[in-house]
Protein backbone atom coordinates (compact mmCIF):
# COMPACT_ATOMS: atom_id res chain seq x y z
CA UNK A 1 0.00 0.00 0.00
CA UNK A 2 1.40 3.67 -1.38
CA UNK A 3 2.58 5.42 2.28
CA UNK A 4 2.13 9.16 2.35
CA UNK A 5 -1.53 9.40 1.56
CA UNK A 6 -3.36 12.99 1.72
CA UNK A 7 -7.18 13.15 2.57
CA UNK A 8 -9.68 15.62 2.36
CA UNK A 9 -13.24 14.70 4.41
CA UNK A 10 -16.43 15.88 4.27
CA UNK A 11 -18.36 14.15 6.82
CA UNK A 12 -22.76 15.02 6.97
CA UNK A 13 -22.76 13.22 10.18
CA UNK A 14 -25.51 15.31 11.79
CA UNK A 15 -27.21 15.97 8.61
CA UNK A 16 -30.43 13.33 9.09
CA UNK A 17 -30.70 15.22 12.79
CA UNK A 18 -32.17 18.83 12.02
CA UNK A 19 -34.55 17.21 9.22
CA UNK A 20 -36.03 15.31 11.91
CA UNK A 21 -36.33 18.73 14.06
CA UNK A 22 -38.16 20.62 11.07
CA UNK A 23 -40.59 17.81 10.63
CA UNK A 24 -41.30 18.33 14.14
CA UNK A 25 -41.79 22.00 13.57
CA UNK A 26 -43.94 22.01 11.22
CA UNK A 27 -46.33 19.48 12.13
CA UNK A 28 -46.75 21.73 15.18
CA UNK A 29 -47.47 25.08 13.04
CA UNK A 30 -49.96 23.06 11.42
CA UNK A 31 -52.47 22.10 13.82
CA UNK A 32 -54.91 24.49 15.61
CA UNK A 33 -54.69 26.39 18.55
CA UNK A 34 -55.71 24.45 21.49
CA UNK A 35 -54.97 24.41 25.22
CA UNK A 36 -53.52 21.01 25.63
CA UNK A 37 -51.15 21.07 22.42
CA UNK A 38 -53.46 17.96 20.84
CA UNK A 39 -53.83 17.84 17.41
CA UNK A 40 -57.53 18.38 16.78
CA UNK A 41 -58.98 15.88 14.55
CA UNK A 42 -55.83 14.00 14.14
CA UNK A 43 -55.84 9.94 14.36
CA UNK A 44 -53.82 6.96 15.16
CA UNK A 45 -51.04 6.83 11.87
CA UNK A 46 -48.89 4.28 10.79
CA UNK A 47 -46.02 4.27 12.35
CA UNK A 48 -43.06 5.96 10.82
CA UNK A 49 -39.87 4.56 9.86
CA UNK A 50 -36.87 5.77 12.42
CA UNK A 51 -33.97 7.16 10.88
CA UNK A 52 -31.44 5.67 9.76
CA UNK A 53 -28.41 5.47 11.94
CA UNK A 54 -25.84 5.42 8.98
CA UNK A 55 -23.63 8.37 8.63
CA UNK A 56 -22.46 9.31 5.09
CA UNK A 57 -18.72 10.06 4.54
CA UNK A 58 -17.18 12.11 1.20
CA UNK A 59 -13.59 12.78 0.72
CA UNK A 60 -10.83 12.62 -1.15
CA UNK A 61 -7.81 10.74 -1.31
CA UNK A 62 -4.42 11.50 -3.01
CA UNK A 63 -0.90 10.45 -2.44
CA UNK A 64 1.66 12.72 -0.80
CA UNK A 65 2.68 14.83 -3.97
CA UNK A 66 -1.19 16.07 -4.37
CA UNK A 67 -2.40 13.53 -6.99
CA UNK A 68 -5.93 11.70 -6.92
CA UNK A 69 -5.91 8.09 -6.53
CA UNK A 70 -8.06 5.77 -8.32
CA UNK A 71 -8.42 1.63 -7.64
CA UNK A 72 -10.09 0.03 -4.70
CA UNK A 73 -8.79 0.76 -1.08
CA UNK A 74 -10.26 -0.67 2.49
CA UNK A 75 -11.26 2.44 4.12
CA UNK A 76 -11.29 2.35 7.93
CA UNK A 77 -13.77 5.33 9.42
CA UNK A 78 -13.27 5.89 13.38
CA UNK A 79 -15.25 8.48 15.33
CA UNK A 80 -13.78 9.84 18.49
CA UNK A 81 -14.42 12.47 21.39
CA UNK A 82 -11.03 13.60 21.27
CA UNK A 83 -8.77 15.08 19.00
CA UNK A 84 -6.23 12.85 19.53
CA UNK A 85 -5.26 9.67 21.73
CA UNK A 86 -8.26 8.23 23.46
CA UNK A 87 -10.63 5.32 22.32
CA UNK A 88 -12.69 4.84 19.58
CA UNK A 89 -16.22 5.28 19.78
CA UNK A 90 -17.61 3.47 16.57
CA UNK A 91 -15.88 2.57 13.58
CA UNK A 92 -16.27 0.73 10.14
CA UNK A 93 -14.02 -0.79 7.84
CA UNK A 94 -15.41 -0.98 3.83
CA UNK A 95 -13.66 -1.84 0.77
CA UNK A 96 -14.39 1.47 -1.30
CA UNK A 97 -13.95 2.39 -4.83
CA UNK A 98 -11.89 5.04 -5.54
CA UNK A 99 -12.15 7.48 -8.77
CA UNK A 100 -10.32 10.09 -9.41
CA UNK A 101 -9.61 10.62 -5.71
CA UNK A 102 -13.30 10.96 -4.73
CA UNK A 103 -15.03 8.18 -2.93
CA UNK A 104 -18.10 7.77 -0.65
CA UNK A 105 -18.86 5.42 2.45
CA UNK A 106 -20.87 4.87 5.81
CA UNK A 107 -20.38 4.38 9.34
CA UNK A 108 -23.26 2.32 10.20
CA UNK A 109 -22.78 0.56 13.44
CA UNK A 110 -22.55 3.96 16.04
CA UNK A 111 -24.81 4.11 19.12
CA UNK A 112 -27.48 7.12 20.14
CA UNK A 113 -24.63 6.77 23.22
CA UNK A 114 -21.43 7.46 21.18
CA UNK A 115 -23.01 10.67 19.01
CA UNK A 116 -24.49 12.91 21.99
CA UNK A 117 -24.12 16.60 21.30
CA UNK A 118 -20.63 16.65 22.52
CA UNK A 119 -17.69 17.31 20.23
CA UNK A 120 -16.85 14.50 17.80
CA UNK A 121 -13.60 13.52 15.68
CA UNK A 122 -13.22 11.31 12.25
CA UNK A 123 -10.14 9.53 11.73
CA UNK A 124 -9.49 7.79 8.36
CA UNK A 125 -6.97 4.98 8.34
CA UNK A 126 -6.03 3.15 4.35
CA UNK A 127 -5.38 -0.61 3.99
CA UNK A 128 -2.25 -1.00 7.08
CA UNK A 129 -0.99 2.25 6.94
CA UNK A 130 -1.51 4.18 10.35
CA UNK A 131 -4.35 6.48 10.94
CA UNK A 132 -4.64 9.55 9.18
CA UNK A 133 -3.41 12.96 11.26
CA UNK A 134 -4.98 15.00 11.92
CA UNK A 135 -8.06 13.80 13.07
CA UNK A 136 -11.03 15.87 11.38
CA UNK A 137 -13.31 17.49 13.67
CA UNK A 138 -16.95 17.10 12.86
CA UNK A 139 -18.64 20.49 12.91
CA UNK A 140 -22.83 20.67 13.40
CA UNK A 141 -25.04 22.40 10.51
CA UNK A 142 -26.98 25.44 11.90
CA UNK A 143 -30.05 23.91 12.99
CA UNK A 144 -27.87 20.92 14.90
CA UNK A 145 -26.66 23.46 17.31
CA UNK A 146 -30.24 22.84 19.31
CA UNK A 147 -28.58 19.75 20.18
CA UNK A 148 -25.74 19.93 22.17
CA UNK A 149 -25.91 19.93 25.91
CA UNK A 150 -27.07 23.13 27.28
CA UNK A 151 -28.77 24.82 24.12
CA UNK A 152 -31.48 26.94 23.86
CA UNK A 153 -34.45 26.32 21.58
CA UNK A 154 -36.43 29.67 21.83
CA UNK A 155 -39.39 30.59 19.95
CA UNK A 156 -42.82 32.78 20.59
CA UNK A 157 -45.46 31.04 19.57
CA UNK A 158 -48.75 29.51 20.72
CA UNK A 159 -47.82 26.25 19.42
CA UNK A 160 -44.95 23.81 20.72
CA UNK A 161 -41.78 24.78 19.88
CA UNK A 162 -40.88 20.63 20.17
CA UNK A 163 -43.80 18.09 19.52
CA UNK A 164 -42.53 14.52 19.69
CA UNK A 165 -44.76 11.17 18.84
CA UNK A 166 -44.93 7.85 19.34
CA UNK A 167 -47.56 5.82 18.12
CA UNK A 168 -45.85 2.08 19.46
CA UNK A 169 -48.67 0.13 22.24
CA UNK A 170 -45.49 0.54 24.57
CA UNK A 171 -43.47 3.61 23.83
CA UNK A 172 -42.59 6.62 25.55
CA UNK A 173 -43.00 10.45 24.05
CA UNK A 174 -40.03 11.23 25.75
CA UNK A 175 -37.73 9.87 28.46
CA UNK A 176 -35.23 11.82 30.80
CA UNK A 177 -32.89 10.87 33.51
CA UNK A 178 -30.78 12.44 36.27
CA UNK A 179 -28.16 9.72 36.25
CA UNK A 180 -25.96 10.90 39.37
CA UNK A 181 -27.12 9.01 42.58
CA UNK A 182 -26.02 11.80 44.71
CA UNK A 183 -27.32 15.28 45.26
CA UNK A 184 -30.70 16.84 44.68
CA UNK A 185 -31.19 16.28 40.84
CA UNK A 186 -34.24 16.39 38.23
CA UNK A 187 -35.06 13.64 35.65
CA UNK A 188 -38.13 16.82 34.13
CA UNK A 189 -38.07 20.12 35.29
CA UNK A 190 -40.94 22.43 34.04
CA UNK A 191 -41.80 25.91 34.89
CA UNK A 192 -44.46 28.84 34.50
CA UNK A 193 -44.17 32.26 35.13
CA UNK A 194 -47.75 33.24 34.79
CA UNK A 195 -49.70 33.19 37.93
CA UNK A 196 -52.42 31.30 35.49
CA UNK A 197 -50.33 28.76 33.88
CA UNK A 198 -48.80 25.55 34.67
CA UNK A 199 -45.28 23.77 35.30
CA UNK A 200 -46.58 21.12 33.89
CA UNK A 201 -49.50 19.93 32.19
CA UNK A 202 -49.95 16.04 31.58
CA UNK A 203 -53.78 14.78 30.69
CA UNK A 204 -55.16 11.23 29.19
CA UNK A 205 -58.11 11.77 26.80
CA UNK A 206 -59.31 8.16 27.69
CA UNK A 207 -60.01 6.49 30.82
CA UNK A 208 -56.56 6.80 32.23
CA UNK A 209 -54.32 8.63 34.79
CA UNK A 210 -52.80 12.36 33.47
CA UNK A 211 -49.64 11.61 36.18
CA UNK A 212 -48.42 8.61 37.36
CA UNK A 213 -45.68 8.94 39.88
CA UNK A 214 -43.07 5.63 41.32
CA UNK A 215 -41.12 6.19 43.85
CA UNK A 216 -40.47 6.51 47.78
CA UNK A 217 -42.64 9.54 47.48
CA UNK A 218 -44.96 8.30 44.02
CA UNK A 219 -45.44 12.12 43.75
CA UNK A 220 -43.88 14.56 45.84
CA UNK A 221 -45.61 18.53 45.67
CA UNK A 222 -43.72 21.44 47.66
CA UNK A 223 -45.64 24.41 46.83
CA UNK A 224 -46.10 28.39 48.40
CA UNK A 225 -49.91 27.64 48.04
CA UNK A 226 -50.20 23.99 47.87
CA UNK A 227 -48.38 21.38 47.42
CA UNK A 228 -50.49 19.04 45.19
CA UNK A 229 -53.35 20.26 43.48
CA UNK A 230 -56.33 18.35 41.93
CA UNK A 231 -59.33 18.92 39.64
CA UNK A 232 -61.34 16.74 37.96
CA UNK A 233 -65.06 16.98 36.50
CA UNK A 234 -65.91 13.25 37.28
CA UNK A 235 -63.83 10.93 38.83
CA UNK A 236 -60.49 11.58 41.34
CA UNK A 237 -58.30 14.97 41.73
CA UNK A 238 -55.81 13.32 43.08
CA UNK A 239 -55.91 9.70 43.54
CA UNK A 240 -53.00 7.79 45.43
CA UNK A 241 -51.81 4.03 45.59
CA UNK A 242 -48.91 2.84 48.07
CA UNK A 243 -48.67 -1.09 48.58
CA UNK A 244 -46.78 -0.66 51.82
CA UNK A 245 -47.04 3.14 52.50
CA UNK A 246 -49.24 6.25 52.35
CA UNK A 247 -51.57 6.45 49.45
CA UNK A 248 -51.45 10.62 49.84
CA UNK A 249 -49.02 11.84 52.15
CA UNK A 250 -49.62 15.54 53.29
CA UNK A 251 -47.48 18.03 55.42
CA UNK A 252 -46.88 21.51 55.62
CA UNK A 253 -43.52 23.19 57.37
CA UNK A 254 -46.08 26.15 58.43
CA UNK A 255 -45.83 26.66 62.11
CA UNK A 256 -49.17 26.72 62.80
CA UNK A 257 -49.61 23.09 60.24
CA UNK A 258 -52.14 24.32 58.46
CA UNK A 259 -53.04 22.86 56.08
CA UNK A 260 -51.46 19.64 55.70
CA UNK A 261 -54.49 18.85 53.47
CA UNK A 262 -57.40 21.59 52.10
CA UNK A 263 -60.42 20.70 50.54
CA UNK A 264 -63.82 22.83 50.16
CA UNK A 265 -65.31 19.69 49.68
CA UNK A 266 -66.69 16.18 51.03
CA UNK A 267 -64.04 14.03 52.33
CA UNK A 268 -64.74 9.87 52.33
CA UNK A 269 -62.69 7.45 54.21
CA UNK A 270 -63.08 4.10 55.15
CA UNK A 271 -61.50 4.53 58.63
CA UNK A 272 -60.81 7.96 60.08
CA UNK A 273 -57.43 7.72 61.85
CA UNK A 274 -56.30 10.90 64.08
CA UNK A 275 -54.13 11.95 67.74
CA UNK A 276 -55.30 15.35 67.21
CA UNK A 277 -58.93 16.68 67.32
CA UNK A 278 -62.17 17.25 65.24
CA UNK A 279 -63.16 20.80 65.33
CA UNK A 280 -66.07 23.23 63.70
CA UNK A 281 -65.58 26.54 62.25
CA UNK A 282 -68.10 28.82 64.38
CA UNK A 283 -68.84 32.13 65.02
CA UNK A 284 -69.03 34.13 68.51
CA UNK A 285 -72.23 35.27 69.13
CA UNK A 286 -72.10 36.37 72.57
CA UNK A 287 -70.39 39.81 73.47
CA UNK A 288 -67.64 38.15 75.70
CA UNK A 289 -64.49 37.86 73.53
CA UNK A 290 -63.59 33.92 73.49
CA UNK A 291 -59.92 32.56 73.95
CA UNK A 292 -58.17 29.23 74.07
CA UNK A 293 -60.10 27.23 76.52
CA UNK A 294 -62.62 28.40 77.14
CA UNK A 295 -66.02 25.92 77.40
CA UNK A 296 -69.00 27.40 74.66
CA UNK A 297 -72.68 26.68 74.41
CA UNK A 298 -74.88 26.56 71.47
CA UNK A 299 -76.80 29.61 70.34
CA UNK A 300 -78.07 29.30 67.34
CA UNK A 301 -77.11 29.61 63.39
CA UNK A 302 -75.92 32.59 60.81
CA UNK A 303 -75.41 32.96 57.09
CA UNK A 304 -73.39 30.34 55.68
CA UNK A 305 -69.76 30.95 55.28
CA UNK A 306 -70.23 30.29 51.02
CA UNK A 307 -73.53 29.62 48.82
CA UNK A 308 -74.53 26.65 48.94
CA UNK A 309 -73.19 25.09 52.24
CA UNK A 310 -74.87 25.36 55.84
CA UNK A 311 -75.28 28.00 57.88
CA UNK A 312 -72.87 28.79 60.43
CA UNK A 313 -72.46 27.66 63.64
CA UNK A 314 -73.37 30.44 66.53
CA UNK A 315 -71.67 30.07 70.07
CA UNK A 316 -71.26 31.92 73.22
CA UNK A 317 -69.41 31.65 76.40
CA UNK A 318 -71.11 29.11 79.38
CA UNK A 319 -71.64 31.10 82.26
CA UNK A 320 -73.84 28.68 83.89
CA UNK A 321 -73.16 25.22 85.64
CA UNK A 322 -73.88 21.79 84.01
CA UNK A 323 -75.43 23.38 80.76
CA UNK A 324 -77.31 21.29 78.18
CA UNK A 325 -76.53 23.75 75.33
CA UNK A 326 -72.76 22.98 75.67
CA UNK A 327 -71.02 22.64 72.51
CA UNK A 328 -66.98 22.18 72.48
CA UNK A 329 -63.54 23.89 74.00
CA UNK A 330 -61.95 26.85 71.66
CA UNK A 331 -58.95 25.79 70.15
CA UNK A 332 -57.88 29.40 68.66
CA UNK A 333 -59.24 32.14 66.27
CA UNK A 334 -60.23 31.81 63.06
CA UNK A 335 -58.95 33.85 59.19
CA UNK A 336 -62.53 33.20 57.79
CA UNK A 337 -60.63 34.81 54.70
CA UNK A 338 -58.23 31.58 54.19
CA UNK A 339 -60.93 29.35 54.01
CA UNK A 340 -63.44 31.55 51.54
CA UNK A 341 -60.15 32.01 49.74
CA UNK A 342 -59.29 28.26 49.54
CA UNK A 343 -56.15 27.17 47.95
CA UNK A 344 -56.39 30.21 45.39
CA UNK A 345 -54.62 32.80 48.24
CA UNK A 346 -51.99 31.92 50.84
CA UNK A 347 -52.87 33.55 54.06
CA UNK A 348 -50.32 32.82 56.55
CA UNK A 349 -52.66 33.65 59.68
CA UNK A 350 -54.82 30.99 59.28
CA UNK A 351 -54.88 30.73 63.47
CA UNK A 352 -54.52 34.56 64.45
CA UNK A 353 -53.27 34.96 68.06
CA UNK A 354 -55.52 36.47 70.60
CA UNK A 355 -59.48 36.20 71.47
CA UNK A 356 -62.53 36.20 68.88
CA UNK A 357 -64.52 38.79 69.88
CA UNK A 358 -68.00 39.61 69.14
CA UNK A 359 -68.56 38.40 65.53
CA UNK A 360 -65.78 36.99 64.77
CA UNK A 361 -64.71 33.26 63.84
CA UNK A 362 -63.47 30.58 65.75
CA UNK A 363 -62.42 26.87 65.64
CA UNK A 364 -63.88 24.66 68.07
CA UNK A 365 -63.14 21.32 69.09
CA UNK A 366 -65.95 19.21 69.20
CA UNK A 367 -64.22 15.55 69.51
CA UNK A 368 -60.56 14.79 71.04
CA UNK A 369 -57.82 16.16 73.05
CA UNK A 370 -57.93 19.93 73.95
CA UNK A 371 -56.84 21.84 76.79
CA UNK A 372 -59.93 23.80 78.43
CA UNK A 373 -59.79 26.08 81.42
CA UNK A 374 -60.65 24.06 84.67
CA UNK A 375 -62.36 24.74 87.95
CA UNK A 376 -61.50 21.84 90.82
CA UNK A 377 -64.35 24.29 92.72
CA UNK A 378 -66.69 20.55 92.34
CA UNK A 379 -64.10 18.38 93.45
CA UNK A 380 -60.82 17.40 92.49
CA UNK A 381 -59.84 15.88 88.80
CA UNK A 382 -58.18 12.65 87.94
CA UNK A 383 -57.91 11.66 84.54
CA UNK A 384 -61.26 9.33 83.37
CA UNK A 385 -63.38 12.11 85.24
CA UNK A 386 -66.47 13.11 83.27
CA UNK A 387 -66.66 17.18 83.17
CA UNK A 388 -69.52 19.47 82.15
CA UNK A 389 -69.67 23.72 82.28
CA UNK A 390 -68.69 25.06 85.88
CA UNK A 391 -70.33 28.23 87.47
CA UNK A 392 -67.51 30.35 86.26
CA UNK A 393 -67.68 32.05 82.77
CA UNK A 394 -65.83 29.77 80.23
CA UNK A 395 -64.65 27.30 82.86
CA UNK A 396 -65.13 23.48 83.10
CA UNK A 397 -65.65 21.19 86.70
CA UNK A 398 -66.28 17.69 87.39
CA UNK A 399 -69.95 16.86 86.86
CA UNK A 400 -72.43 16.66 89.05
CA UNK A 401 -74.00 12.58 89.76
CA UNK A 402 -77.58 12.08 89.80
CA UNK A 403 -79.30 8.91 90.86
CA UNK A 404 -82.10 7.90 88.11
CA UNK A 405 -83.93 4.91 88.74
CA UNK A 406 -81.20 3.88 91.20
CA UNK A 407 -78.82 3.87 88.74
CA UNK A 408 -76.00 6.80 89.31
CA UNK A 409 -74.60 8.78 86.11
CA UNK A 410 -73.50 12.30 85.25
CA UNK A 411 -76.53 14.26 84.44
CA UNK A 412 -77.60 13.87 80.76
CA UNK A 413 -76.60 16.27 77.95
CA UNK A 414 -74.35 17.96 80.36
CA UNK A 415 -71.38 16.27 79.87
CA UNK A 416 -68.63 17.94 77.89
CA UNK A 417 -65.57 15.32 78.07
CA UNK A 418 -63.38 13.64 80.19
CA UNK A 419 -60.37 14.66 82.21
CA UNK A 420 -56.64 13.52 80.91
CA UNK A 421 -54.64 15.20 83.66
CA UNK A 422 -55.17 15.79 87.70
CA UNK A 423 -56.32 18.95 89.20
CA UNK A 424 -56.41 18.95 92.67
CA UNK A 425 -57.32 22.21 93.54
CA UNK A 426 -57.96 25.90 92.28
CA UNK A 427 -57.71 26.05 88.41
CA UNK A 428 -56.13 25.61 85.15
CA UNK A 429 -55.60 25.32 81.92
CA UNK A 430 -55.51 21.03 81.40
CA UNK A 431 -56.29 18.62 78.71
CA UNK A 432 -59.28 16.74 78.78
CA UNK A 433 -60.84 14.63 75.97
CA UNK A 434 -63.90 16.14 74.42
CA UNK A 435 -66.60 13.74 73.59
CA UNK A 436 -70.31 15.11 73.86
CA UNK A 437 -72.56 13.13 75.83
Amino acid sequence: MEKGKRLSVICFLLLAVPTTFMLAFGLAAAQESDPRGNINGSSAEEEASAVSNIIPIQGQLADADGNPLSGNFTLKATLYNVSTGGTALCSDADPVAVDNGLFNMNIDNCLTSDIDGKQLYLGITVGSDPEMTPRQPIYPVPYAWTLRPGAIISATTSNAIVHIENWGLSGRGLRAYAMSETGTNYGVVGASRSSNGYGGYFYNTAAGDGVKGEGWFGVYGDGTSAGVRGQSESGWGVYGLSTNGDGVGANTLATDHNYGFYTSDNIYSLNYHSSGALMQVVQNDGQTPLETGDVVAFSGIGAPLEEGSPPVIQVMSVDSANSTAVAGVVYSRYNIEKLRAGSEEYITEVTPEGAAGPGEYLLMVVQGPAQVKANAISGSLQPGDLLSSAGQTGYAAKAPRATIDGVESAIPGTVLGKALEPLQAGQALIYIFVTLQ
